[in-house]
């Protein structure tokens, strides 16, 4: 080596040979880390800032799959550029021959990564303070290591303050040791950083991991999947300071019929969510914003660049399926405030003419402390036309039995609540006694502490009869009544 030490050269490959096995978890990483700490002990000259630049593409690769082909050639180009300096250096025997060898490895190993390697989630903040720390004290000739420190940086929310701090150092540290080009790693991790920082839009076009630690829409920052259903996408969001549920609309369902992809859908989408946007109420999730597409989507790279979503509030106390799935059932006097917060939830929800369509404990969410339930996923509520609408969408295990005839009304919501208030309190659906020809017991029979206006009320609601149903604003009254009592 001419300008460094054979000792910060091994450090420099090992930590190039840790990033690939945390960036691709796969044994396949480790024998490949292991070449290349190999080809990079035996380089020199020019061949070392080849060399990382070609490690550094394969590492970038787990990270920017949506580039795969544009990587894989780029790799192919250095490739060649390599073999003509490599046939000088071989006339002079500037480099022993098992070199050569290991080269050979190295270059088949790194094409099948790039080609086969198949997209999963990336766990970068692990290998972060490696990167940080090594990016302190990288050499001109390791200047592909700044590029990746930079853009793992940016993509993990990594303060620019400290990511300057770093670059500073690199520089003081370089101009100490009199080394050529002291400004070009600084200089290569900032621009890194800022080239990537809120300008990357999606990773993979592999939905919905593929935005994981990318910036919806520019402005949003992934944090990680909340949850994926039939319809959608959900996803942790930071703006700013603040925390907020996203729900993407998907390009297609599980059968591969066209949601996000079909205009129609789209557009039907956007009417649903900006009603929903006109609702307040402080116990449905609140929604900030919706964003739509001015045409629709020619393929999957474009919904993964502008998906259509809705901003929505992130409740951090997890939802009733949760608790009911650690506890069972849950005490009478909690359920009955739990009952009290959503019928006026679902009362203001009918008011503005809108069925739910969807409520289940999947859908009923906490604050934090778990003292204030809202009602959320409004992403299959229909606006009522006549009080009734078709109802194909509806979650079967708690629909009422009118929504097998492909119709509901706003009485079907009231089935679905009182479903849902009746497994609060004993832990069994009551749709499983009408599935079989059974009459629903009271709630009373399975749970001691069940008052009787409970048991009396939560029938009314489950009676097979939708004509016979309380509306919601009776539920309303009737529970105020109890608490004034």
């Amino acid at each position: 080596m001419h300008h460094v030490a054979d000792y910060l050269v091994a450090v420099f490959a090992v930590v190039l040979a840790v990033a690939g096995w945390f960036l691709y978890r796969h044994i396949v990483a480790i024998v490949w880390g292991i070449i290349s700490f190999i080809l990079l002990l035996y380089s020199t000259g020019v061949i070392v800032a080849l060399n990382t630049t070609l490690i550094a593409l394969i590492l970038l690769r787990a990270v920017y799959d949506r580039y795969r082909d544009q990587i894989l050639l780029i790799f192919i180009i250095l490739t060649i550029m390599k073999m003509v300096i490599l046939t000088e250096y071989y006339i002079n025997e500037k480099l022993v021959y098992i070199y050569y060898f290991i080269d050979g490895i190295f270059i088949v190993f790194s094409i099948l990564i790039i080609y086969l390697y198949r997209f999963k989630p990336l766990k970068i903040e692990r290998l972060m303070p490696i990167l940080v720390l090594t990016s302190a004290f990288v050499y001109p000739e390791f200047t592909p290591v700044s590029v990746l420190a930079g853009t793992l940086a940016a993509l993990i929310d990594v303060s620019f303050v400290l990511v300057a701090l770093v670059a500073v150092v690199n520089f003081y540290y370089l101009t100490a040791l009199g080394q050529y080009l002291s400004f070009l790693p600084p200089l290569v991790l900032i621009l890194s950083y800022i080239a990537t920082y809120k300008r990357v839009l999606y990773l993979s076009v592999n939905p919905p991991i593929g935005w994981l630690y990318s910036w919806l829409g520019g402005r949003y920052k992934v944090i990680r999947l909340l949850g994926v259903g039939g319809f959608s996408y959900v996803l942790l969001v930071k703006f700013k300071k603040s925390m907020y549920a996203v729900k993407i609309l998907r390009f297609a369902d599980d059968q591969g019929a066209p949601l996000a992809g079909d205009e129609n859908i789209l557009y039907l989408f956007g009417q649903e969510m900006n009603r929903y946007l006109e609702l307040k109420s402080y116990h449905v999730v609140r929604a900030y914003e919706v964003y739509l597409p001015a045409v629709g989507y020619k393929d999957i790279g474009q919904y993964m660049r502008n998906p259509p979503y809705i901003l929505l509030e992130y409740m951090d106390g997890g939802t009733l399926r949760d608790l009911l799935r650690a506890k069972k059932r849950l005490p009478a006097g909690y359920v009955a405030e739990l009952f009290r917060q959503l019928a006026q939830g679902l009362y203001d929800i009918h008011r503005r003419n809108i069925i739910h369509l969807d409520i289940k404990p999947e859908n009923i969410l906490f604050t934090k402390d778990r003292k204030v339930a809202k009602i959320g996923d409004m992403g299959i509520a229909k606006v009522a036309i006549g009080g009734r609408v078709q109802s194909s969408f509806m979650s079967p295990a708690y629909a009422a039995p009118e929504v097998k005839n492909g119709e509901a009304s706003f009485s079907s919501d009231i089935y679905s609540l009182g479903c849902v208030i009746y497994e609060a309190l004993t832990g069994i659906n009551p749709n499983v006694f009408v599935e079989n020809g059974y009459a629903i017991p009271p709630p009373s029979a399975y749970a001691a502490d069940v008052p009787p206006w409970m048991d009396e009320i939560i029938l009314k609601m489950l009676d097979l009869d939708p004509a016979k149903r309380p509306t919601v604003a009776d539920l309303v009254s009737f529970i105020a009544s109890i608490y004034g009592r």
